[in-house]
This record gives C-alpha cells, structure tokens and sequence, in this order.
C-alpha cells in the first residue's frame, strides 16, 4: 500500500479536491504506473456534472501517459520498471470472443481490477476507479493490458492523448469508417476528437473535410488542422456541403460532440450510401429521432465508434509513427499544462471551450501556460 496525491470527486456538480489516499500494490498481471501527464476529457467532466451514472468518490482521468513503476508478481510482459508508456481505458481478458476477434473495445471478460479498486481513503474506505484509470493522481494501478509502450523522445504531455481523444478521433476515421482517397467527410465538433477526426481525414485522402463548429475560433483551429473548409451550423450546411461537392452531399459525417441537436442534423447532411459515424457521448437518457425508411431508401448507415474501434497495441504505435513522419500534429493540440492542485481551474478551461486540451501534470508542482 502506498499513499498518494489524487484529486477525488466526492459528488457531482462539485470541484475536485486534493487528497491523500491510498493504492494498493499491483497483482498479477497489473503494474503500478507513475503519472506525468493527463489530459481532461470532456468524458470527465460529463462524470463531474453527475451526467452517466458513477459511484463517489471516485478519481477520474484516463488520457494517461508516465513510466512503469512496479510490476506485479509473476506477470509475463516485455515491460520494464522505468520504460515510458501511454494508458488507456481499454482492458482486455485476451480470451473472450470479442478479443479473439481482435474487438478490443467489446471485450466482455472479467478482470480483478473490475471487481476490486486499488484505491481506498486513508481510512479505508473504497474510491471507485474511475475509467479503469484513476488517472487525476500521481500513481495508478492498472491491467497490464492497458499500458502501451512509447518511445522516450515523445514528450508525456503529447503521449497523454493518444490514451484516448487523439486514438478515438483517428480511429473512427481509420478503424470504423475507413475513409478513403476522394471520400467527402464531414466533421461536426471541433473539440479534440473532433480535430483529430479531421487530422485522420485529411490523411486517408479524404477530397474534402468539412468542419462544422459554432464557435470561430473552432472553425479556425479546424482549418489549421487539415480542414478544407469550415461551416457555422447556423446556416444551410446541405446547400453549401452541395455547393462545395458538386450538387452531393457528404459519404461520412463523423458527429464528435454530445450535443444531442448535432445527431438528427448530421443525418442530414449524407449522400445516399453515405454513413453517419457516432463518436461524441451524450449524458445518460439523450434520445434521437430518425427516419428508418428514409435511410433504408438511401442505402445509408449509422456507425457507433467507441475508442474509434481501436486496438491500443496497434493503433497508439501507428498513431506514434504519423507523429514522428510528421504527419500527425499533437504539440498544437495541448492547450495548456496545469500542477495537480490547478485542477479544477483546468477543468474550468476545458468548459469553457475555449481550448483543445487542458493536460494536468500530478507530479509537477508549476504551471506552464504553454
């Protein structure tokens, strides 16, 4: 057992407070990691306001990137104490059907840490886990199966987010969608997911990647990622989706924002044939509307993308690798880096959506502006 600094959410709609508690040792087939960054998810906060059910306290945090601390006894891995590596909620048994399909994202198993947290009050009360990761703290203990090894030059606070917004982005565009060479994508959202979408778009090939965000300076970023074009959802997006594409309408709309009016307009905006690809989480109870002969009709689909369909233990390497050909911009992608006691102020910033990403460094003890 070992005590630790975390910042604990003790229910919702309330700050986060800085607190001493405990983690317990890894066990078999986990490891004890020591956090140098992590980065807030919009996932987080929906868990701070009290929008998906949760048991307090809990830590959250789960954009996580730091180095191997312990090992637990008798586990099989190629790890090693120090080695740098990027966390992610994603656990996997190895022997479900949804693992043996290589469906790492619908793995059913049951794992120890899914019963048991390994982190408790001093007073020995349980902390749920949150997001498998608990990664507001200076230290967690996760499955061996979620820590992907990294190489040393990739700077933590960048290697934070490929634990989740920048592998989910990408993902839903490589794994779920396979956008190809002269597709038309829209992107709805321009919030970290949303920018990596757009980033993997322009990657595949994609003839046009359209972004629609209401705020400007949104639309800005967006452009400056990849973006061919940028809309104000405001105004009529099918006539200028149209006006841009020749007379048709797009063959991927990718919506990753919760907002709930973004569903039933994205619809809008498909070619027959065309797929609407799920990726942004609303708060539990959110309903949409479709019409089912209207897309039968036009041969069209929805896709849900979790995680972006990924696989950490191949998709984080391939995301590393565009990084390093210079392909995949994540330095403009941290906003700002805040100490562990900043917290609450970098959640704040986060809300307020005037950033892409607040990342929180539990070990630092200073702020960097960036």
């Amino acid at each position: 057992m070992t005590l630790i600094r975390a910042a604990v959410c003790h229910e919702p709609n309330s700050d986060l407070t800085i607190e001493e508690i405990e983690l317990a040792s890894p066990e078999l087939d986990e490891v004890r990691v020591t956090v140098d960054a992590c980065a807030i998810c919009h996932s987080d906060i929906t868990y701070i306001d009290g929008g998906w059910a949760i048991e307090y306290p809990v830590v959250l945090g789960h954009e996580i990137s730091g180095k191997v601390a312990e090992i637990g006894p008798h586990t099989e891995t190629e790890l090693n104490v120090g080695d740098p590596v990027v966390v992610s909620l994603i656990r996997t048994c190895g022997l479900c059907l949804a693992c043996e399909r290589g469906h790492d994202v619908a793995c059913t198993g049951k794992l120890r840490l899914h019963e048991t947290s390994p982190i408790r009050t001093k007073a020995g009360e349980k902390i749920t886990h949150g997001l498998n990761a608990a990664g507001f703290a200076e230290e967690i203990v996760v499955h061996i199966s979620q820590c992907v090894p990294v190489p040393e030059d990739l700077p933590s606070t960048f290697a934070a987010l490929l634990g989740c917004g920048v592998m989910t982005g990408l993902g839903s565009v490589f794994n779920t969608a396979k956008v190809g060479p002269d597709d038309v994508t829209v992107v709805v959202g321009c919030g970290g997911v949303g920018l990596a979408a757009i980033q993997g778009a322009k990657i595949s090939g994609a003839k046009f990647v359209i972004a629609v965000d209401p705020l400007e300076n949104k639309r800005h970023l967006a452009l400056q990622f990849g973006a061919t074009h940028a809309l104000d959802p405001t105004e009529d997006l099918e006539k200028m989706i149209q006006s841009i594409n020749d007379g048709r309408l797009a063959d991927f709309t990718f919506v990753t924002t919760a907002a709930p009016e973004a569903v039933s307009m994205s619809m809008k905006l498909l070619a027959p044939m065309g797929s609407l690809v799920l990726v942004g989480m609303p708060e539990d109870g959110i309903m949409s509307e479709f019409d089912p002969g209207l897309i039968a009709a036009r041969n069209q689909q929805i896709l849900g993308s979790k995680m972006g369909t990924s696989r950490p233990h191949f998709d984080i390497p391939s995301k590393v690798k565009l990084w390093t050909e210079g392909k995949l911009n994540l330095e403009k992608m941290v906003s700002s880096v805040y100490a562990l006691d900043e917290i609450n102020e970098a959640i704040q910033e986060m809300r307020s959506g005037s950033t892409i990403r607040a990342v929180v460094c539990p070990n630092s003890t200073k702020k960097d502006p960036k």
